[in-house]
């Protein structure tokens, strides 16, 4: 199976030294050095020459181009090369027949993929372009020989500018390319559905017993706080230490987040997030505890303040999370806990934020006040993104009433008694 990796880059020039009447390999001050850039090498460990020569030349001429979009990019494309593996097929692979082509018939695996439901509708569009955007360069770049690969079709798109003028555009689409048709449901944040109470319970109880205290908390911050995961794994010691108390709501306290607070949000968004008071005590306390500290001992200085550690030391990177979250997964599904099977992190956020909405529909004069609320406990850019969970709540109430406990307990009451009394049991060995 191929494998992604990051790579550091450092150009080198030949060099010929008269003195020494040899020829070597120097590194070339004026080069472009390239820090982690993510490369794919197929299952014999030779690597895919063009698809890594292809995120190179992204980073370096793309405006704009981040190491993030690159990686996403590369994802699609290692998905593409397992493929290839799988199949015993060369990515060059164009007969005369079209539906023998490589591509063609990944086009069509994709589209099983979704039929079943093992692919989103999202993922199999944004992972179709991304290798018919490679492709494209490849031919640009002379990788390919051959120049017609599929048919491109012209697309006139209407729009009016700024000043109300109608205006048209032309672009190319390719046969190759999948809709990414919507569904009729109504969905909320990256095309996620909120888990329901007693779910949540079920995985947080899981979770407690297997002694995997870090995801515990963090998914318990995710619940309660609607945090994303860069912001999760980025929270330091100094962030906890330094939650004020809400000057409204004694029992919640916030917790600076963004630009100048080290921790990572979305688009650099400043902000506070609320947090019930009992988990910032209890946060406390985990923060100084045996297990945490040990963890801390083997960490490298840089990451001895972050809050959550591997039990290697090591802050959880994007990719360390993605693992752990799918290795989750897997224990959960083998421990008959099936309706997790396709569970991600982010339903946490999307938990939240239609709990939230809904509460502060019922406490807020109007729906306007309502979306305003929820979009700044959210940190989101546009009220747009906060419409969803109104439109959510509205037309698809969800079909398991929310418990009032929940509430209780976010507004940092003791009524529930069976959960206070397992945060209260935590033993941190």
């Amino acid at each position: 199976m191929a494998i992604l990796e990051k790579v550091s880059i450092t150009p080198m020039v030949l060099n010929f030294s008269k003195k020494m009447k040899e020829i070597n390999w120097v590194e070339d001050k004026n080069g472009y050095y390239i820090s982690k850039i993510p490369q794919i090498f197929f299952d014999n460990g030779e690597p895919w020459l063009a698809a890594n020569a292809y995120a190179v030349n992204k980073l370096e001429s793309v405006k704009g181009n981040n190491l993030k979009t690159i990686h996403s990019n590369m994802n699609h494309l290692k998905a593409y090369a397992c493929w290839l593996e799988e199949n015993n097929l060369d990515w060059r692979h164009f007969p005369n027949k079209k539906y023998d082509r490589c591509l063609f018939r990944y086009r069509g695996y994709l589209i099983e993929q979704r039929q079943v439901g093992l692919l989103s509708p999202s993922t199999v569009s944004a992972r179709m372009s991304a290798i018919i955007l490679f492709y494209r360069w490849a031919q640009t770049c002379g990788w390919i020989e051959r120049q017609f690969l599929w048919e491109d079709k012209l697309k006139i798109i209407k729009f009016y500018n700024p000043i109300g003028f109608s205006r048209t555009m032309s672009i190319v689409s390719s046969e190759l390319s999948i809709p990414n048709r919507r569904t009729k449901d109504t969905k909320l944040e990256s095309g996620l559905l909120p888990l329901s109470n007693e779910d949540q319970s079920t995985l947080l109880n899981y979770l407690y017993k297997e002694k995997m205290i870090e995801l515990y908390f963090i998914l318990m911050i995710g619940f309660f706080t609607g945090a994303r995961s860069e912001t999760i794994r980025s929270l330091r010691l100094s962030n906890i230490e330094n939650a004020v108390v809400d000057p409204t709501t004694p029992s919640m306290m916030r917790v600076a987040v963004g630009p100048g607070t080290f921790v990572q949000t979305k688009f650099n968004v400043k902000g506070d997030l609320l947090f019930p008071s009992f988990l910032i005590n209890e946060l406390k306390r985990y923060a100084y505890c045996a297990r945490r500290l040990r963890r801390q001992i083997r960490a490298k200085v840089e990451n001895r303040t972050y809050l959550f550690l591997s039990i290697r030391g090591n802050s959880y990177s994007e990719t360390s999370f993605t693992k752990l979250i799918s290795d989750l997964r897997e224990r959960l599904n083998k421990a008959g806990l099936t309706q997790f099977k396709s569970f991600k992190f982010h339903q946490t956020r999307a938990t939240f934020g239609t709990q939230l909405m809904k509460l502060a529909i019922k406490t807020l004069p109007n729906p306007t006040d309502a979306i305003v609320f929820v979009r700044d406990a959210m940190l989101h850019s546009h009220e747009s993104t906060t419409w969803k969970y109104l439109k959510f709540i509205e037309k698809e109430p969800i079909k398991k009433a929310l418990s009032d406990e929940f509430f209780y307990l976010y507004t940092g009451s003791t009524s529930n008694a069976e959960l206070n009394v397992l945060i209260n049991e935590i033993i941190y060995d």
